[in-house]
């Protein structure tokens, strides 16, 4: 029993010194400093900086302090509008009523997070706007309130499924652009203006809902359709939300699939303008209707997450119908 005793005891000690010699610094060579592990110590320090910046991001700090700069813009931009109504300076009135449309269209399309091309061409196409010049403020404009909702739902945007839809619509952008600058568009405009009407109606008057199984294919043909439709009217998400309501999903899937796609196409409709007629393309004086696109985004996008599934899909369907009949009317 001793004996045992006196085995535990060099047990206990040699747990004990093999205990110390791991507290102790390890050294490289005899005369060189201990080798510290900084990059243990500067690594969860790394991760709790990273995530303070995205808690900041996040938070409700910055969320005030955009929301009163983009206040703060759209009452400058308003001041420089009412200053040229008041000098009667040539196209000042054409301007404010572009605002105006621009701050409506952004604030009904934002619900459901399409549509706003197609209800600011057939108020723009009132103005007597060059068609060139109403596309590039239309994509501009609806970049901008893109960018917002794609940042809000971020969350939920799975990315990878999304590239046989990105890929196919990057290939035929340039061709709606080319028909835009070559081709009269009024008559594609109305047969896609009757088509969304149609099917805007079937979809408010349907009682159930037939869920269709999609695949890469299918995506890349509607995405392809979706880069016509946005090159050469603006309106890259017509066919890319119908497909999308095809699928049964909820509000905020839906919603995280074609949100991106139009985001893209509208930034990739810039570039093409840009490359194929640059001496009309400059955009700079266009950025005075941003301001009025974004806080129109701000109010639709609250909206919508305030909406059920059935009233989502309720509103998608009146959407296209009246995105259908603003083509109507635009290319009549």
């Amino acid at each position: 029993m001793e004996t045992f005793r006196g085995y535990a005891v060099m047990l206990n000690r040699r747990h004990e010194a093999v205990a110390a010699c791991q507290a102790l610094p390890v050294r490289g060579k005899p005369g060189m400093p201990p080798i510290h592990h900084a990059a243990e110590r500067s690594g969860p320090a790394a991760s709790s900086g990273i995530g303070a910046i995205s808690r900041w991001l996040a938070g409700p700090s910055l969320g005030r302090a955009s929301l009163a700069a983009l206040a703060l813009w759209a009452v400058v931009e308003s001041v420089g509008l009412g200053n040229a109504i008041v000098h009667d300076h040539d196209g000042a009135w054409i301007a404010s009523a572009t605002a105006a449309i621009v701050l409506l269209a952004a604030l009904v399309s934002s619900i459901a997070g399409f549509a706003f091309s197609a209800l600011a061409g057939s108020a723009l196409a009132y103005l007597k706007m060059d068609p060139l010049h109403a596309v590039q403020t239309m994509v501009l404009c609806s970049t901008a309130s893109q960018l917002y909702a794609a940042w809000k739902i971020r969350d939920s945007i799975r990315w990878t499924p999304l590239w046989p839809m990105f890929a196919a619509g990057i290939v035929t952008v340039p061709l709606g652009v080319w028909l835009l600058r070559h081709v009269n568009p009024s008559s594609y405009v109305v047969g896609l203006g009757l088509f969304l009407t149609i099917y805007g109606c079937y979809v408010v008057m349907r009682r159930e809902n037939r869920v269709l199984r999609g695949n890469a294919w299918v995506d890349a043909a509607v995405g392809a359709l979706g880069g016509i439709t946005g090159g050469l009217a603006g309106f890259p998400g017509a066919f890319v939300t119908i497909w999308c309501s095809m699928r049964g999903w909820d509000k905020l899937r839906q919603r995280a699939t074609y949100q991106p796609y139009i985001l893209v196409m509208q930034i990739v409709t810039i570039a093409c303008l840009w490359w194929q007629a640059p001496a009309r393309a400059s955009v700079a004086q266009d950025f005075t209707f941003v301001p009025f696109a974004l806080l129109g985004a701000i109010g639709g996008l609250a909206v919508f997450q305030r909406l059920t599934n059935r009233q989502f899909h309720g509103a998608v369907g009146i959407l296209l119908v009246v995105s259908g009949v603003g083509l109507l009317a635009r290319g009549l």
